[in-house]
C-alpha cells in the first residue's frame, strides 16, 4: 500500500518538564519548515502510548525520549527510522543493543561546571549542592561539573544528597531536613539545585527557615521554565539549555533517514546556554549586600511600578549617594536605570509568554503611556515591542 504524503511520526517524548516541551517545540517547527509531518503523541489517555495503537497507524518515523518506559523489543518492533533524545547512558553504551541509533542529548556536566564558574564570578566562597532524590544520571553528571569546578578553585561542596524512602516519595517527610540542611550553612552560601523543580523546594525551605534570598542563600536551578521561575518569590534564577535547539536537532537527524540519508551527525551532546539571572542570585551579593539589598527589593517589588528611587534607597539602608556611587561601580549603570530595566524585563515576559496588548502590558507593568514605554523599550532594547515579541515567539527556546 502506497505511503500517504504526509508522513506520521510518532513522538514519545514526556511533556511532564520544560526540557521536554521545548524539544517538542522545536520538532513541530522543523516539521512546518520542511514537512509537514502529521505527529503523533503521548497523550496520557488510557491506551494511548501503547504501541500497538501507534503501529497499526503506519508510522514513518520515532523521536523517543530516555524518559519514557520503552524497552529495545519495543524500539526494534518499529519498521521506521528511530532518534533518541535525552538517551540514557545505558541507552548509547557500546554493548547495547540499539547502540547505532542518532542521538541528540544535553552536557549535564557542562551545566555544572557553568553553575560553579557563574558563582565563582560573583565571588562565593561556600557552596552547596541538593541533588533529586532517584539518583538520576543528569543530576549526578550536574553535581560532578559543579563540584569538579569548584574543586579546581581550592573550594569544597557541601551536599543535600541522602533521603529514606518516605522521603523519596514525599516533600513535606523531606522538607524539615532541607530546613536544618540550609540552616547549618555559613552564610552566604550558593545553592545548586540540577532541575528548577528542585530549586523551587529550596526556596521553600529557606522561607519556612527564614532564611534571606539571595542575601544568606543563592538559589539557581536548571531549565529556564518561565512559569516556575516567575511564580517563586523571589523569583528563580536558572539555566537555558535551549531545549528548542535540541528538538531541530532530532527532527532534522529523522528527517534525513526518512528520506534514505544518513545525519550529518550521529551523536550530539549540547552545552548549556546561559544563566538567566533573577531575583534569587541577586548581583554580586557576596561583594556588596547593600547592592544585593537594593536589586532584590527592585527584582520583588518594582515590577508592576509604583515604586521610585527613594523606595530602593530605604530598602538599602544606605544613603542615596552611597547607593548610586555602588550601583555605577558595580553595574556600571544608575540606580533608575537598573528599575527600568527590570520594568522592561517585565515587558518582554508579558510579550513573550501572554497575548496581551501593548496597551494592557502597558497598563499590568505600571507605566502612564504608550508612548512612553515604546520609547524606554526601544531605548533598552533597540527594537519595537512588536519586533521583539515576533523574534522571540519564533525562537523562544533556541
Amino acid at each position: 500500500m502506497k505511503r500517504e504524503t504526509t508522513p506520521k511520526v510518532a513522538l514519545f517524548v514526556s511533556l511532564t518538564l520544560k526540557g521536554g516541551r521545548s524539544t517538542v517545540r522545536g520538532i513541530l517547527d522543523y516539521a512546518a519548515k520542511h514537512g509537514p509531518w502529521f505527529c503523533l503523541f503521548m497523550e496520557g489517555r488510557p491506551k494511548e502510548q501503547f504501541l500497538e495503537l501507534a503501529k497499526d497507524r503506519d508510522i514513518a518515523g520515532v523521536i523517543v525520549t530516555g524518559l519514557t518506559r520503552l524497552g529495545v523489543r519495543d524500539i526494534k518492533a518499529f519498521k521506521a527510522p528511530v532518534v533518541f533524545v535525552e538517551p540514557w547512558p545505558e541507552m548509547i553504551a557500546p554493548d547495547f543493543p540499539l547502540r547505532n541509533v542518532p542521538w541528540v542529548g544535553r552536557d549535564s556536566y557542562a551545566i555544572g561546571v557553568m553553575a560553579a564558574n557563574y558563582y565563582l564570578q560573583r565571588g562565593y566562597k561556600s557552596f552547596a549542592f541538593v541533588g533529586e532524590p532517584y539518583g538520576k544520571y543528569w543530576s549526578a553528571e550536574r553535581r560532578r561539573g559543579f563540584e569538579e569546578t569548584l574543586a579546581k578553585d581550592g573550594f569544597g561542596c557541601a551536599a543535600h544528597d541522602r533521603f529514606t524512602e518516605r522521603e523519596k516519595r514525599s516533600w513535606p517527610a523531606e522538607r524539615m531536613k532541607l530546613v536544618r540542611f540550609l540552616g547549618g550553612l555559613p552564610k552566604p552560601t550558593a545553592v545548586f539545585a540540577p532541575m528548577d523543580g528542585r530549586a523551587r523546594l529550596v526556596l521553600e525551605a529557606c522561607l519556612t527557615a527564614g532564611i534571606k534570598v539571595p542575601e544568606e542563600i543563592a538559589v539557581l536551578g536548571v531549565d529556564n521554565d518561565t512559569l516556575l521561575c516567575e511564580s517563586t518569590v523571589p523569583t528563580l534564577s536558572s539555566i537555558h539549555t535551549g531545549g528548542f535547539r535540541r528538538g531541530r536537532i532530532a527532527a532534522e537527524m529523522l528527517d534525513d533517514l526518512m528520506h534514505g540519508r544518513e545525519p550529518r551527525e550521529l551523536c550530539v551532546s549540547l552545552p548549556p546556554k546561559t544563566v538567566v539571572t533573577r531575583g534569587s542570585t541577586g548581583y554580586d551579593a557576596m561583594k556588596d549586600p547593600v547592592i544585593a539589598k537594593a536589586v532584590s527589593f527592585i527584582r520583588n517589588r518594582a515590577r508592576s511600578g509604583g515604586v521610585g528611587v527613594e523606595d530602593i534607597v530605604r530598602a538599602a539602608g544606605c544613603s542615596r549617594r552611597y547607593l548610586e556611587r555602588h550601583f555605577r561601580e558595580r553595574l556600571g549603570r544608575s540606580v533608575r536605570d537598573e528599575l527600568v530595566r527590570e520594568r522592561i524585563e517585565n515587558v518582554k515576559a508579558l510579550l513573550q509568554d501572554s497575548d496581551l496588548t501593548i496597551g494592557e502590558i502597558t497598563e499590568a507593568t505600571g507605566f502612564a503611556r504608550d508612548s512612553h514605554l515604546a520609547f524606554l523599550f526601544r531605548k533598552v532594547t533597540g527594537k519595537t515591542m512588536l519586533q521583539w515579541r515576533r523574534e522571540n515567539r519564533e525562537a523562544q527556546d533556541e
